[in-house]
């Protein structure tokens, strides 16, 4: 199947954090998709929490390294449920180096997720070296 162009996909608004290559996000860029970057808008130090909250209520969608997103609703005191919603997220658990490379080729699999997401059913895929799993 033929790949999308720029102007036939849906703009996809991502978020990357401070552990993201630009890479990445120049990726995401070609395609024309919108990207901010944590360190153009907040301070590189920016506890988790806070990133999730600013990504939920503006609806971009998370790109971390950081693992610890999973365990701050523990810390927050509240639900996984609670925490993630309206959290559109992409864990990459790949080296950094290739995180660019793993991206395109889940690329296909995150404009279907996006494309079906919802604030209750919020998109959450993790990026591995081997693997890609959708978490719904």
């Amino acid at each position: 199947m033929p790949r999308k162009s720029a102007t036939e996909r849906k703009v996809i608004p991502f978020f990357t954090d401070q552990n993201v290559p630009d890479s990445v996000s120049n990726y995401l860029l070609s395609l024309g998709h919108s990207v901010v970057r944590l360190r153009n808008i907040m301070p590189t130090d920016t506890k988790d929490p806070v990133i999730a909250v600013a990504c939920s209520r503006s609806g971009h969608v998370l790109i971390t390294h950081d693992t610890d997103f999973k365990t701050a609703a523990r810390r927050l005191q509240i639900t996984q449920r609670q925490y993630r919603e309206g959290l559109h997220r992409i864990l990459m658990r790949c080296p950094e180096p290739i995180g660019a490379r793993r991206l395109e080729l889940a690329m296909t699999i995150i404009e279907h997720e996006w494309a079906r997401a919802t604030i209750s059913q919020p998109m959450n895929i993790e990026i591995q070296e081997g693997s890609i799993k959708v978490l719904r």
